[in-house]
């Protein structure tokens, strides 16, 4: 799909909109099955997606976005809805609601300062980030106008993007959070970045899988102090990894995209690293510092399969 058109994409119209007050003409809400709503981005490149995920008791927050906007008021009115709140006493949701990462990218974290705390894995890159945040410079091409699907939104300052300090908590692997009639384990899954994680919801077989797993780009060519280190391998055992932990996986929800991706997904992707990791896949030379990321390798290659490509650093 190319960017910069101006009709929605088409995968929105297989999900109920929300219709909300505190979406600050930016954000766009939608139900999905097993109690979550998604919340997206859909006027920067990067599309993101966040989940706001319920149980009879608690809510849990999977990543806080851009920070282009607070991301705060809109959870906190999601929370009070009867529509969106399950529990006899919705208000009471926010209240005892949790926070969580799946990587520290500025797309999933850039939201985290307007929270009490994040939890999180516990890696050197991510104790520097919640202290220091990360300057506008490594970003600054993430404001350029055209990354923007119209105007700059109102009030936006792109020289001062930047994601801000933030109070983080550690999250070890197979913690569980209990929600109330639906435990949601955190899986510690490197590869994309040293601390990727996903969520399993063992109630509804749901995976969210954050950068991991979709029909996109899949970047594996991360080696630098604010961004991160990628590593194939360790991504491939990842996936593997989630097909033993997850062994009643029914849908996987993305952080990019369409928010359901099919579960076949996994074995996928996992084939076509490991073509990657072998040389066995053939590649495309590619450097754009116009669309690319703070400090990509020049040796950067593109590999294309059905439905995805695998962006690798050698």
């Amino acid at each position: 799909m190319k960017w910069k058109t101006p009709e929605p994409r088409e995968y929105y119209s297989k999900y109920n909109r929300i219709g909300v007050s505190n979406d600050c003409g930016w954000f766009e809400c939608y139900e999905l099955p097993g109690e979550v709503v998604a919340v997206c981005e859909p006027q920067h490149l990067q599309e993101v997606n966040a989940f706001l995920i319920f149980g009879d008791e608690k809510a849990l927050l999977l990543d806080t976005g851009m920070g282009i906007f607070d991301i705060r008021p809109l959870i906190k009115e999601l929370c009070s809805r009867e529509d969106t709140a399950k529990a006899k006493a919705p208000g009471s949701y926010f209240d005892s609601l949790q926070v969580v990462n799946c990587h520290c990218h500025f797309d999933h974290a850039g939201g985290n300062w307007a929270f009490d705390e994040i939890l999180a894995v516990d890696v050197p890159i991510v104790r520097r980030q919640s202290q220091a945040g990360v300057a506008h410079e490594p970003l600054s091409n993430q404001t350029d106008e055209d990354m923007f699907l119209y105007d700059y939104p109102e009030d936006f300052q792109p020289e001062e993007y930047c994601v801000k300090p933030y109070r983080f908590r550690p999250c070890e692997d197979g913690h569980i959070f209990r929600l109330g009639g639906r435990d949601v384990e955190f899986i510690t899954t490197p590869g994309h970045t040293e601390d990727h994680a996903m969520l399993y919801d063992h109630k509804h077989g749901i995976l969210f899988a954050g950068d991991m797993i979709y029909f996109g780009a899949i970047y594996v060519q991360f080696d630098n102090d604010i961004l991160g280190h990628s590593d194939i391998e360790q991504y491939i055992d990842s996936l593997k990894k989630i097909r033993t932990r997850c062994p009643d996986l029914k849908s996987v929800y993305v952080s990019h995209n369409d928010f359901i991706t099919d579960s076949s997904a996994i074995t996928l992707i996992g084939s076509a690293l490991r073509r990657v990791a072998d040389g066995t896949a053939c590649g495309t030379p590619l450097h754009d510092e116009k669309y690319g990321y703070y400090m990509d390798p020049p040796t950067m290659r593109e590999y294309t399969f059905d439905g995805f490509s695998i962006v690798a650093g050698f």
